[in-house]
C-alpha cells in the first residue's frame, strides 16, 4: 500500500482493511513509526503536522491499529469539505424533520466512531462556531443530535490532522486557543518526501504493485536518479501520479524519465526567471517597427500558456498573503472551492510558509 490515500469529502468507511503500513525504511520513517509505536497505546488526543500528500491520514490509521482500539470504528473526515450548513449534522447527527431535507434520523461522525477514532482532516479549516461546537463535546464527551432534545455519551480518541499545524491558526486568530490545547497535547510530524529521497525506491516498488498487480513493471536504470532530483511538492501522491502517468507511456513494461511528465531543467529555470509581468500599452502606428525591422519599446512575447500561468501563481499569492495563508477564506476570495485552491497552488507549486511549534510566526 502506497504511503498516501486519497481522501474524500465526509465519512470515510469505518469498516478498515487490515493494518495499513508506513513505506520505507530512511531515518525519518524509522523515527516516526518509533513515535507511533509509542504514542499507539495513550488515548491523548494526536495532532499530526504535514505537507499535502505526505501520508498524515495514513499515520493516523497506523495509530489506530496499534492502539487498544484497533478493531473498532476508524472514521475519518475532511473538514474543509463540508458545508458550514450541514456541519453540525455531520459531525453530531440529526433528528427526523431537523431540517428541510432531514426525512430520517441519522448519525453522526461521533456517534459513527464511538469506541474507535475519528481523524479530524484540515481541521484548522473548521469555521469558529463550529469550533466552539466541537470544543464542547470533546470536554463533556456528549454530543447533542441537531433538533434532538437529551446528550448522547461518546467514547472516541481524536486524532486531527493540518499542514502547517494548529499554531498558525491560532497566531492568525483563526482557530481558538482552547482549542488547539485541547488537540494539541501529543504533536506528531510527518517528513516530506525531499527529506525521505532513500524510500523512493521501496515507494515505487509498492505504489506500481498495487497499481499493476498483473504485469511486470521495472524502472528504467536513471528513472530514480531523476526523481531524487525533482523537489515533490506533491509527495507522495504526487509520485503516485508520476507512476500512474507513466505507465500508460510504459514500453514492454519499463518505465522511462520522459513517461513521468517531469519538468526539463531548462524550462524549470525559464519559470523561475520569469518576473511579474505588465501589459505594455499598444503603440502608435508610427513607432511599430518596418518589415524586416526589430521591434522598439514592446514588451517581450512569451508563450500564452506561461503567461497566464504567472499571472494565476499572482493572483493566488495576493489572496493567500492577504488573508494570511487561512485557504478557506483566500479560497472565498478568489471565487473557487479549497479543493480546488489546493489543485491550483499544488500545480502551481506554490508553498506556503513554514511555522516554528510555538504561537507565532518565523
Amino acid at each position: 500500500m502506497p504511503d498516501s490515500l486519497s481522501r474524500s469529502p465526509g465519512l470515510a468507511a469505518a469498516g478498515m482493511p487490515p493494518a495499513p503500513q508506513l513505506i520505507g525504511n530512511s531515518a525519518a520513517m524509522q523515527a516516526l513509526r518509533a513515535q507511533i509505536g509509542r504514542i499507539a497505546g495513550s488515548g491523548a488526543p494526536v495532532a499530526i503536522r504535514g505537507e499535502s500528500g505526505s501520508g498524515k491520514e495514513l499515520a493516523a490509521r497506523a495509530i489506530h491499529a496499534q492502539g487498544a482500539r484497533a478493531g473498532l470504528p476508524f472514521v475519518a473526515v475532511n473538514c474543509g469539505a463540508i458545508p458550514d450548513a450541514l456541519m453540525e449534522a455531520e459531525f453530531f447527527g440529526c433528528r427526523q424533520g431537523a431540517y428541510t431535507g432531514a426525512l430520517h434520523e441519522r448519525q453522526g461522525l461521533f456517534q459513527a466512531a464511538h469506541g474507535g477514532s475519528l481523524l479530524l482532516d484540515e481541521v484548522d479549516d473548521l469555521p469558529l462556531a463550529m469550533q466552539v461546537k466541537l470544543l464542547r463535546a470533546l470536554q463533556e464527551r456528549r454530543v447533542r443530535k441537531l433538533g434532538g432534545s437529551r446528550d448522547e455519551a461518546v467514547d472516541v480518541r481524536i486524532l486531527c490532522a493540518s499542514q502547517h499545524g494548529l499554531a498558525r491558526g491560532v497566531a492568525a486568530g483563526t482557530f481558538r486557543r482552547d482549542l488547539y490545547y485541547r488537540l494539541n497535547v501529543i504533536e506528531l510530524a510527518v517528513p516530506p518526501l525531499r527529506e525521505r529521497l532513500d524510500d523512493l525506491q521501496v515507494l515505487c516498488e509498492a505504489i506500481l504493485a498495487r497499481l499493476a498487480p498483473r504485469q511486470s513493471v521495472r524502472l528504467a536504470p536513471c528513472v530514480l536518479a531523476a526523481l531524487a532530483a525533482h523537489a515533490f511538492p506533491g509527495n507522495v501522491r504526487e509520485l503516485e501520479n508520476m507512476l500512474e502517468r507513466a505507465l500508460a507511456f510504459a514500453d514492454d513494461g519499463v518505465i522511462a524519465p520522459d513517461g513521468l511528465g517531469l519538468p526539463s531543467p531548462a524550462g524549470a529555470a525559464a519559470r523561475a526567471s520569469i518576473t511579474p509581468l505588465r501589459l505594455a500599452p499598444v503603440l502608435p502606428e508610427r513607432q511599430l517597427s518596418l518589415p524586416g525591422m526589430a521591434p522598439r519599446n514592446m514588451a517581450p512575447v512569451l508563450p500564452l500558456a506561461l503567461y497566464l500561468c504567472q499571472a494565476e501563481r499572482e493572483m493566488i499569492t495576493l489572496a493567500l498573503v492577504r488573508e494570511r495563508y487561512h485557504r478557506a477564506r483566500a479560497a472565498q476570495l478568489l471565487g473557487i472551492s479549497v479543493r480546488q485552491l489546493r489543485y491550483r497552488m499544488h500545480k502551481l507549486t506554490i508553498q506556503e510558509p513554514r511555522f516554528d511549534d510555538g504561537m507565532e510566526d518565523r
